[in-house]
């Protein structure tokens, strides 16, 4: 497989510039970084990506590979074969990365392919949907009774659903928490099903490297976007703007969502002192439910924001699948996620001033959350 991922290699090498960057490490903890990384990228943000990828190298080493793999597999997809090949290609050889110049040239070159890259994350929305939709309970039942060989010919069949397709070919690969635990499994045969599909050789190489390594099933989930948005009409990219962000010691305040523990405190202050939200969850949401739901409806608002997106035939009734799927599992009836969905991203404005407010309150500092909003009027 690493053959098949010499030339993207050999792609990789023509951009990078040989001499190390001169970057300034951010001042953060390794989960605002790490969710830093991955937002900018989404956001098309360069620099601010290359500074997070250099800073997580140093705080963290070899771990950026894997974070890079998964970014590339998770919101890249098949928005660009090319870089999540190349994303592999060099994450995956670090001879190779001694002999193009060292870690942070490698890092800061990929940082900038992954965040100016055409965006899709229509892998994320398909393994959520198809492993946790109730409405797709029979079909797991299904696939997880069914032989390798059943499997395999339901991955082949295109008159099949995706997302049966998809977990179909999870079952096969025996890759993931859940499907490790399922007895036999073949990947290399679910692979080679990939390529006899049409799926480019190096996308089929990269995911096989990527699931085995990572050991995350939406590597596996690629490929099949990649079908489907190739079966018709060519795919489309789309620009699209992102909601604005303040930024504050230069950490810009859409970092602070969900998987940080200053953006979940500053989530539960907003369902506090926001009355409308406030409201809202406690005539639609349980009790021990509503900090979740604000966690996953606050993400959605501005942390899975896309500067460019691919657009293909199906790609939004998959998103609509993914998101209706994440706001379900923490309690938001289906009639209620579009409304709550709206009410988080009228209210970022606020969202960002507590952030911002309670960055201040851990740091012990000057309280520039109202310096902040005067910005964004600006």
């Amino acid at each position: 497989m690493s053959d098949a991922l010499s030339q993207g290699k050999h792609r990789l090498a023509i951009g990078l510039d040989r001499e190390p960057p001169f970057f300034e490490p951010l001042i953060a903890d390794q989960w605002v970084i790490k969710s830093l990384l991955q937002k900018s990228i989404r956001r098309g943000e360069v620099e601010i990506a290359q500074r997070a990828a250099l800073t997580f190298l140093a705080q963290k080493g070899s771990a950026l590979w894997r974070r890079f793999m998964i970014i590339a597999f998770e919101d890249i997809g098949a928005g660009s074969a090319d870089v999540v090949a190349m994303t592999v290609a060099g994450s995956t050889d670090g001879k190779w990365r001694k002999q193009s110049g060292g870690d942070i040239v490698v890092a800061a070159h990929l940082a900038r392919l992954l965040a100016e890259a055409p965006k899709s994350r229509s892998a994320e929305h398909l393994i959520t949907g198809s492993n946790d939709h109730p409405s797709l309970e029979q079909e797991r039942r299904a696939v997880s009774s069914s032989s390798i060989a059943d499997n395999l010919a339901a991955v082949a069949d295109k008159s099949n659903s995706l997302t049966h397709r998809a977990l179909a070919g999870w079952c096969v690969s025996g890759i993931g928490r859940e499907q490790e635990k399922v007895p036999g499994s073949n990947l290399p045969a679910l692979l080679d099903t990939f390529r006899q599909l049409g799926v480019p050789e190096e996308l089929v190489a990269a995911t096989g490297i990527a699931a085995t390594k990572s050991r995350e099933p939406i590597a596996l989930m690629v490929p099949l976007i990649w079908l489907a948005a190739h079966d018709g009409e060519a795919p489309t990219v789309s620009e699209a703007s992102v909601p604005w962000s303040p930024v504050l010691d230069d950490i810009p305040m859409y970092a602070l969502d969900k998987h940080t523990r200053i953006g979940q405190e500053a989530i539960r202050s907003l369902v506090k002192y926001n009355s409308a939200i406030r409201e809202f969850l406690e005539r639609h949401v349980a009790p021990a439910q509503r900090h979740k739901a604000a966690y996953m409806a606050a993400f959605y608002a501005d942390a899975a924001a896309l500067a460019s997106k691919l657009s293909w035939d199906g790609a939004d009734q998959l998103e609509a699948l993914g998101t209706e799927t994440d706001l379900l599992k923490v309690g938001v009836p289906v009639e209620q996620i579009e409304p709550l969905l709206q009410l988080f991203r009228a209210n970022i404005s606020h969202l960002n001033k507590l952030r911002a407010h309670t960055i201040c309150k851990k740091l012990g500092l000057v309280d520039v959350a109202t310096i902040l909003m005067a910005d964004e009027e600006d």
